[in-house]
């Protein structure tokens, strides 16, 4: 991809049409788009959140649950289940921290068209604000995530530490999965961004 102007940026809007007087309202149109796509990906962003807080609990819960005094010799005669517990809370996490990226991203690029159109329109209202100092909602949501992830390892760490003396298999298993947990994430999580041509196809024709 080739970064472009802002000159360039605002000549593809007119040249867009063919009919200049209709420049304004393509101007107008792609206003409106890009501030309802902005609108969209921040509710998107917290009803994500919201999802993934809900899975977080309840494995939370499921863990401690699990490390009671009752049930600890019953884990330490199946291991496989915290690590299990610990590996689903891992990857939850994980997957949360990621998904906060990637939905503040998309909500930053129509922000920021946004930011480029709006002058012609209602001039830079939303660039404008009134405290350049105040915390970001989104970011601290983010940090939460991050420190849920670094949590879950040490849990895992913590009460594999208990046992893994009678069951090394457990701890490299352990250590493996989540490796692999983040290996998928990396390699396979991005979105395609290139400038891959699309395939289109008319109805009705063999």
């Amino acid at each position: 991809m080739r970064e472009i102007s802002e000159e360039e940026y605002k000549n593809s809007f007119m040249k867009s049409s063919t009919f200049t007087e209709r420049a304004e309202e393509i101007h107008k149109k792609a206003y409106e788009i890009a501030n309802d796509n902005r609108k969209f990906e921040i509710s998107n962003y917290w009803k994500r959140a919201n999802y993934y807080w809900l899975f977080q609990t309840t494995i939370y819960a499921g863990y401690f649950y699990s490390i009671t005094e009752e049930n600890n010799k019953y884990l330490c005669q199946n291991p496989e289940i915290i690590v299990g517990v610990t590996c689903l809370g891992f990857l939850t996490a994980l997957a949360w921290h990621l998904s906060n990226k990637g939905s503040k991203q998309w909500q930053k690029n129509w922000e920021n068209h946004v930011d480029e159109l709006e002058n012609g329109i209602t001039g830079p209202l939303y660039k404008t604000v009134s405290d350049n100092g105040t915390w970001s909602v989104s970011k601290i949501n983010e940090l939460v995530s991050l420190f849920s992830v670094i949590a879950w390892i040490l849990l895992g760490l913590k009460t594999i530490h208990s046992f893994w003396v009678y069951n090394i298999f457990v701890f490299v298993t352990y250590i493996l999965i989540l490796c692999l947990i983040v290996f998928v994430f990396l390699w396979f999580g991005k979105g395609l961004s290139n400038n891959k041509k699309p395939k289109f196809f008319k109805r009705g024709e063999e």
